[in-house]
């Protein structure tokens, strides 16, 4: 398929998403099944290994309930994954179902950044940072401050990233391309 046939079949917007969003399935499923894999092999022996964590961390109510299941987490982790990397094919083919589940996905995602990851962040791991660090310049007078401002950046940058992708995928000439019945493209690369 040469660029002038991409260019009249599928926007440039749906190429780079649904390309970005193919990758990040493949190394986060990877990642699921590798940590999956690791995880089977030292599940006989994680009571030796971790000892009674749990007692030892009393701050952290849901660290024994994820020890129990991690296993199901791992696999949903894969699943979500695999089903992340099914959409974006279909989102690279012209799929309208692949359309809307894509920006399911960037939703999903934006709350999960929000919710999970910048509120467990500070919730759990804050309290251990120290107040003061050492030779402290005067923008940020501790860890903590510093932490912070990288930690809004990174999830600002994120948010950013899904809100736009959510937004083009909505844009009228997006939608034209999923309704004009480009199905079938050809190859996807």
């Amino acid at each position: 398929m040469t660029e002038e046939d991409e260019a009249e079949g599928r926007p440039k917007a749906v190429t780079v998403i649904g390309r970005l969003w193919m990758v990040l399935a493949v190394f986060g499923l990877c990642k699921a099944l590798v940590n999956l894999a690791v995880w089977k092999v030292l599940e006989p022996d994680a009571p030796s290994l971790f000892g009674d964590v749990a007692a030892q961390a009393p701050g952290l109510p849901f660290l024994r309930p994820l020890l129990a299941h991690l296993t199901a987490l791992m696999t949903a982790q894969a699943l979500w994954w695999t089903f992340v990397g099914i959409a974006a094919f279909g989102l690279l083919r012209l799929r309208p179902w692949a359309r809307v589940a894509i920006q399911g996905v960037c939703w999903a995602m934006l709350v999960y950044v929000c919710a999970t990851g910048f509120g467990v962040f500070w919730g759990t791991i804050s309290r251990t940072l120290p107040v003061r660090g050492a030779g402290a310049v005067a923008f940020g007078t501790s860890y903590r401050t510093l932490a912070l401002i990288g930690g809004f950046i990174a999830y600002a940058a994120v948010s950013a990233g899904l809100i736009w992708m959510i937004v083009l995928l909505r844009t009228p000439r997006v939608r034209a391309a999923y309704r004009a019945g480009h199905g079938d493209l050809g190859p996807v690369g």
